[in-house]
This record gives structure tokens, sequence and C-alpha cells, in this order.
């Protein structure tokens, strides 16, 4: 399997933030940031140049205000990086796996973006060992595999891991978190669907939260992925997807290419993003009137993340 393609573009994802306003066509501007800087290039063409709003460019580009001390907001909300463990129990008959320390993209409201690299993405020596606690409860039904991004991983090593979680043989779903395939759409490749071409369940979902992150070469791509069910999850985020025609209109466009819109989360209270955040009061307005234009199916859950809580919070009126 070659990854030889999609690894070299990541390679030249733009990490300096006085390129990535060249290229944009904006002032650059320093600004001191713990968390560096990672833009693939694909995902800068989709910006609009000259303007230093733009939705896409909102989310990757380092701000003053991520220094600023926010209450309630941390740098461990969920306490996870407390658990130092990359396999996560945190919901009934599923377990959340950590299959990659590494974003093909850093957004900026990233709930880990404080994570330590403590964990390094699962080679065939430690697979075994990984996946005893898994093996070992057969009340687990369900393999999530979070990260990081897991679609980081070359073919060979995530085929290794996937052909791994199912010889266990309680695990009857399998679910992959990414998104890698929006932002860098060469990842979509055919061998790429041979391997999610699973014997059981799959599901692929995706992290959309812009119309204008959802290009030609990945709806294009998209249609090699005949197997696995594929969703969407989208965070609500001040000045890029907080009003009603922006929501319409992205999940308008997953309808349509056959991705089912799933989550929309409410922002993640982790140190860093308070900027990013919408009340919640505004979410249930909007998903209120998304209701009124959209098919059921089409509107997402609106969802909160609680620490401790074995299930997501609905939020509702």
């Amino acid at each position: 399997m070659s990854d030889i393609y999609w690894q070299s573009e990541l390679r030249q994802s733009l990490t300096d933030m006085d390129e990535l306003c060249r290229m944009v066509a904006i002032p650059s501007r320093a600004v001191p940031t713990d968390y560096p800087l990672r833009v693939p290039r694909p995902f800068v063409d989709l910006m609009e140049h000259g303007n230093p709003n733009d939705p896409l460019l909102l989310q990757v580009l380092p701000r003053a205000e991520e220094s600023r001390i926010a209450a309630g907001f941390s740098k461990d909300p969920f306490r996870e990086i407390a658990a130092q463990c990359c396999v996560l129990h945190k919901y009934a008959g599923r377990t959340l796996l950590l299959a990659s320390p590494e974003c093909g993209i850093h957004c900026r409201f990233c709930f880990r973006r404080h994570f330590p690299k403590f964990f390094a993405a699962p080679g065939p020596p430690v697979i075994e060992t990984l996946l005893a606690p898994i093996q070992h409860d057969n009340a687990l039904e369900e393999v999530i595999l979070s990260g990081g991004d897991p679609l980081m991983l070359g073919d060979d090593a995530l085929d290794n891991l996937l052909q791994s979680i199912l010889r266990i043989n309680h695990v009857r779903r399998i679910r992959i978190h990414s998104r890698l395939p929006v932002v860098l759409p060469s990842r979509l490749t055919p061998a790429l669907a041979e391997i999610l071409t699973l014997p059981i369940p799959a599901y692929l979902v995706l992290h959309v939260n812009h119309p204008h992150e959802l290009s030609n070469d990945f709806l294009q791509r998209r249609n090699l992925l005949t197997k696995p069910v594929v969703m969407a999850q989208t965070v609500l985020l001040r000045r890029i997807n907080d009003d009603v025609e922006t929501l319409d209109q992205l999940f308008r466009r997953l309808i349509d290419a056959r991705i089912l819109p799933y989550y929309l989360h409410q922002l993640d209270r982790v140190a860093g993003a308070a900027h990013f955040e919408v009340s919640s009061e505004e979410g249930v307005r909007i998903l209120a009137a998304l209701r009124e234009r959209l098919p059921g199916y089409a509107v997402p859950l609106y969802v909160r993340e609680v620490e401790g809580k074995g299930c997501k919070d609905v939020m509702t009126l």
C-alpha cells in the first residue's frame, strides 16, 4: 500500500505564521503561542485571500486572545491528561482508543491542544498490549478510534490496527473520527477505501465546521468510500459558523454528499479557546431555526461533553 503522495503533501503543511499570512494576503503579526501552527496547503487554498476574517483562517490562525485566562476553561477539561492512558473508557459498551498523537491540522479550539505526547502511534509490538483491556472486557461492543487523528497512521499501520481489533470477537462495531480527509483530501484513496471495507459495521465521522471546507476534490474522493457509513460532527464556533445561514448551507451540502450530520458540539472549555465560545442559549436558538428549514435527518444533535458523565448532554429548549 502506498502512502507517498498524501504524506508528501502533509509534509508541505504551513508551520510559519508569516508564510501563512503571505499566502492569504493579510498583514503578518507575531503572536506568542504554546500551540504550534500547522495547516495543510489544500486547506489554505480554500481561504479567501485578503480577508483576515475568513472562517477557515480563523480556525487555524494564532491570536492574542489565546493567552487570556478565562473562568471555567482549563488545560484538561475532561481529565484525560490526568489519566495518562491511550485507552479511555468514557461510555457504556464503548471504548475510545487514541490511535495517533498527531493531527494533520492544528485547530486553535482543539480540546486536546495541551495534550503531552505521552503516547505514540501503535505499532505491531504494542498493539497486543494496547488492546488487552478491550480483549478482556466482553461488555465492550464498539471501539472508537480518535487521537490526534487516526488517519494520520500510514495505511499498513492502520490496517494492522483494524485487523487486530477485528480479532476481538465481542467487538461488533468500529468508529473512526477524523478531520484529515476534509483538510487533506489526498488522504482519501482507493487503498484507504479498501482498508475501511470491514466485515463488521464501520462508521467514519468527519469533522467539518464550515461549508467552504467541502472542496470539489474532497467531494469527488468521498465517493471512494462505499462501505463505511460516513457522518459528520461540527463544533459551534463564534465568528465561524454561529449563524443559521452558514449551518443551513453546511448541513445541506453534507446530506447531498451522503454524509449524515451527527453532532453539533458546544465548544469544549479548553484553555486558549474561550474566544470561540457561543452561548448555549444562542446555540439552541440556531438549532430551532434549522429544524424549521431542514429535514430531520439533516439536523444534528446539539450536545456538550461533561467531565465524568457517561454520555453527552443533549442541549434543548
